[in-house]
């Protein structure tokens, strides 16, 4: 994708991302804002969510692509991810079950988190993902803060951002213009199979609204400059009203010490980023009056939500359409025609009694530093060979799979002898391959070089000036002794690639320069 269509294409997402939330007047007697804020004072719930994704790609650009590319587009042309159960608790401990349809097949996982770690499970995978989150208790006592009970600080933590969040919300929700579409009924909808009294607001628009109601939305805001200070002020005293142990920890400067002005230096830093709001809604305008604005925002795009909202105001079921097709997809250039997405979800036991049990590391749990040091074909092992994560890293994507080139001329170069035979550096082969040899002195006989090769599992001894090695004990002797040059080891590359079955090539470019070609299918 060229930098002009990326520009246009973070345009469209920016106005999705407005349009969700788009609406603030009283529409039916229901008044948007306060239902919009409303949602802020969740603090625990279960869900359900269904989340599709679909992509029409420009056909000709696909089909000067090679194989692999095309494979992976028609992979990931439809997707659809489905979380059958969620649920959080007051403390921020989650709980997700769900599955992920591909093209080759559905992924059943489950994700799990608490204060001290995050366990992926993914069906397949013989071992368990685990993630040992940093102890907030013990970081902030390293740091200087005050050390304490981590599930208490995070608590803390929580509930003063989300004091924070309430503070500086309405401010940008009441700025928030209605689209041109905009209903509101009552009905019955089924909630987890019982029949609820909601409150439906539907909502429609397209491209041109959208570039419509975004200068709007900006202009409401820099119209209300003492909401803007008041948020400034808000987040100041937010920092000010921080336990000492996190003010400590961070760094933060006392607010609160004898002879500090704190409204005074809100209302400065207010002033400064005020003046910079300006300038970006300056920018906009100017930006309006290009043609690639008419582009991106036109009636290509085209978006459709409804939100079911109980009588307390809360979100207990919702539905959201976007086909993102604007002109810029028209062009010759742009690989995306037309971009759909849909999302649909259910809420309920909303900040009701839910419940999070702590994670549980099994012994056979799998760390992310231990992941560290797994190869391609390690990651590949860790599923079962009948899983569709199995068919989709080993058969489609071949992660596995070993590739790389040598040169005669960079690097640590290889050569060809009078006879045509290749030979390569086998510390740099080796290492482009993973594998780590180790030299060990034979006591009776010339230098040993040692090394296992997992995918052939194959434990090797090669000897320095010798075309005698060791394969899994038997010994196999070799078409060419091992040679030094300039204090590095060389061995034929037949030899080598024989024993762990990769093929090579070696290819002349056009100033004469060698370039050997080496690919291994595991």
């Amino acid at each position: 994708m060229n930098i002009r269509t990326s520009k246009r294409l973070g345009w469209v997402v920016c106005a999705l991302w407005l349009a969700i939330i788009v609406g603030c007047q009283s529409v039916g007697g229901l008044n948007l804002n306060d239902m919009l804020l409303k949602q802020l004072d969740v603090a625990q719930q279960e869900q359900s969510l269904s989340l599709e994704l679909e992509i029409e790609v420009n056909e000709e650009l696909l089909a000067l692509e090679d194989e692999e590319a095309r494979k992976a587009v028609e992979l990931f042309r439809k997707m659809k991810l489905d979380i059958t159960h969620a649920k959080v608790d007051d403390r921020g401990n989650q709980w997700v079950t769900g599955v992920l349809d591909t093209s080759k097949g559905s992924i059943p996982f489950t994700l799990h988190s608490d204060n001290k770690a995050i366990r992926i499970d993914v069906d397949g995978a013989k071992r368990p993902l685990v993630l040992e989150l940093p102890d907030l208790g013990e970081a902030l006592g390293a740091l200087g803060g005050g050390a304490g009970e981590s599930g208490d600080i995070q608590q803390a933590l929580m509930e003063s951002v989300r004091g924070l969040v309430k503070t500086v919300a309405p401010y940008f929700v009441r700025g928030l213009p209605n689209p041109p579409v905009i209903t509101v009924d009552r009905v019955n909808e089924p909630i987890r199979g019982v029949q609820t009294g909601l409150t439906k607001v539907h909502a429609e628009l397209n491209g041109e609204h959208l570039g419509e109601l975004i200068p709007v939305y900006l202009e409401n805001l820099i119209g209300d400059k003492e909401g803007f200070k008041a948020v400034i002020v808000g987040l100041f005293e937010w920092v000010r009203d921080l336990p000492p142990e996190l003010k400590s920890a961070f760094g933060v400067p006392p607010l609160d010490a004898e002879g500090v002005d704190i409204d005074a230096i809100a209302e400065g830093a207010a002033d400064g980023l005020f003046s910079g709001l300006e300038d970006a809604v300056a920018s906009l305008k100017e930006f309006q009056e290009e043609d690639e604005w008419k582009q991106i925002f036109d009636k290509g795009i085209t978006l459709k939500t409804d939100l079911y909202v109980d009588d307390t105001l809360h979100i207990r079921k919702s539905f959201f359409e976007a086909i993102i097709a604007p002109a810029a997809f028209a062009e010759e250039d742009s690989p995306v025609r037309s971009i759909k997405v849909r999302a649909s979800g259910e809420n309920w036991n909303v900040n009701g009694n839910v419940e999070v049990p702590a994670v549980e590391a099994p012994l056979t749990a799998l760390s992310v530093e231990e992941l560290d040091d797994y190869d391609a074909y390690r990651v590949v092992g860790l599923f079962e060979t009948d899983s569709v994560l199995y068919d989709l890293l080993k058969n489609e994507f071949k992660i596995d799979d070993q590739s790389f080139e040598l040169s005669s001329e960079w690097g640590i170069p290889f050569y060809v002898d009078e006879n045509g035979e290749a030979f390569l550096p086998l510390r740099e082969t080796l290492r482009k391959l993973g594998i780590r040899p180790k030299l060990e002195t034979s006591p009776n006989g010339p230098l040993e070089i040692r090394f296992y090769d997992r995918p052939t599992d194959k434990s090797i001894v090669l000897r320095k000036d010798s075309d005698q090695a060791t394969v899994n004990g038997e010994a196999v002797k070799l078409a060419h002794p091992l040679m030094n040059e300039a204090n590095i080891t060389y061995v034929s590359a037949k030899d080598l690639f024989g024993l762990l079955g990769a093929e090579y090539d070696v290819v002349e470019l056009e100033y004469g320069e060698l370039v050997l070609k080496v690919a291994r299918d595991l």
